[in-house]
């Protein structure tokens, strides 16, 4: 069978890519390319032929015209390549990405390209849904990571790709073998990109000092707590800026209860599924989730989420009922059973991938 050339394409750094591994999974061998745009200015490899690297570093505080820049640095950057390369297949991630090159896409790449929506965007603009539902159009695949964004995308045959990493069973067997006893501290964790600074500070401000907690932000951004917490006197928390992503799964194994606090009553957070739902289950360890948001919807129906309003004063004290009383066995099951229908999902997702790319022409 004749080789494919396939190449990725994605506005943001290669650690922020979870789903990268599960595609990569799928290209049975043939080659890959990437091309994206390092805000970090790191060096980063992820076993393709060709790592491509808009050098143009990014913070937070960056202004709006900077990230304009940046943008339109990424559209000739990612233009220059395509037009030396011609691949077979191009995945491109996330839906920014494409809107990016929606013309290069749908005029010359027709049925030959992967648009994998993560986040909810600026569909409620009018020239930004139109655009997006013409690159979902002429896809070849239109994938999503959350069944509800059906709630707000155009109508279409969408593929389920669920945001999961690889645990090890070594892990989850040593992480469910832990014990703990009430007077213990527990602790709770937020893994991953820290942002939402407004809610996070008023997380912050629920659980100040309540010595039977410790809460920790973990990853790049974490740092802008810092002045808040010195400023309140707020010694039950731990800041942990940027790690390697390998370090993920150590900062879960020594957590108590995953937080997924970013808010609600917004698109951005209310139809999404965090990767945290997925440590959560596999690990076996309650996850705290906004009322009024998917992430409740499904974590609470599986029977491992707690809807955690931080307008209310008693929810620190219920948490702590509720988690000692947790019935671990009836727990696990719940949080297994619903790792087996993800873990369906993902593979007909694959399976729908490796025939995408089976039959693209060259």
């Amino acid at each position: 069978m004749e080789r494919k050339k396939i190449c990725f394409i994605t506005v943001r750094n290669i650690y922020a890519i979870s789903c990268l591994p599960r595609y990569i999974k799928c290209f049975g061998g043939n080659p890959f390319d990437i091309i994206y745009w390092d805000h970090a200015n790191i060096e980063e490899n992820c076993g393709a032929e060709n790592h491509y690297a808009l050098k143009y570093k990014t913070s937070n505080n960056d202004s709006k015209w900077r990230k304009l820049i940046g943008y339109f640095k990424f559209i000739q950057f990612a233009k220059s390549i395509l037009k030396k390369t011609q691949y077979d297949v191009i995945i491109l991630l996330p839906t920014q990405t494409g809107i990016l090159l929606h013309n290069l896409m749908t005029k010359e790449y027709e049925g030959k390209y992967v648009l994998d929506i993560r986040d909810y965007s600026f569909e409620n603009y009018k020239i930004f849904y139109n655009i997006e539902k013409r690159l979902i159009k002429y896809s070849g695949l239109a994938v999503i990571t959350s069944p509800a964004y059906k709630r707000f995308l155009p109508e279409h045959d969408y593929h389920v790709s669920h945001n999961t990493t690889f645990v090890s069973c070594d892990s989850i067997c040593k992480y469910r073998n832990r014990t703990k006893t009430v007077g213990t501290k527990v602790v709770i964790s937020c893994i991953g990109g820290i942002r939402f600074y407004d809610q996070f500070k008023r997380v912050l401000s629920c659980f100040a000092n309540d010595d039977r907690y410790l809460l920790r932000f973990i990853g790049n951004g974490s740092e802008g707590l810092e002045s808040y917490c010195k400023q309140n006197r707020i010694e039950n928390v731990e800041l942990i800026g940027w790690f390697s992503s390998n370090k993920t799964i150590d900062y879960y194994m020594e957590t108590d209860i995953v937080m997924n606090l970013y808010g609600n009553n917004s698109p951005l957070l209310d139809y999404a599924l965090s990767n945290k739902l997925y440590y959560a289950a596999v690990l076996g360890m309650p996850i705290l989730v906004c009322p009024g948001t998917y992430m409740e919807e499904i974590s609470v129906e599986n029977g491992f989420g707690f809807v955690f309003d931080i307008e209310d004063s008693t929810m620190r004290d219920r948490l702590y009922e509720y988690y000692f009383s947790i019935d671990w066995s009836t727990f696990y099951e719940k949080c297994d059973s619903f790792m087996q229908n993800v873990n369906t999902e993902n593979l007909n997702f694959e399976n729908s991938v490796r025939k995408f790319i089976d039959s693209s022409q060259n």
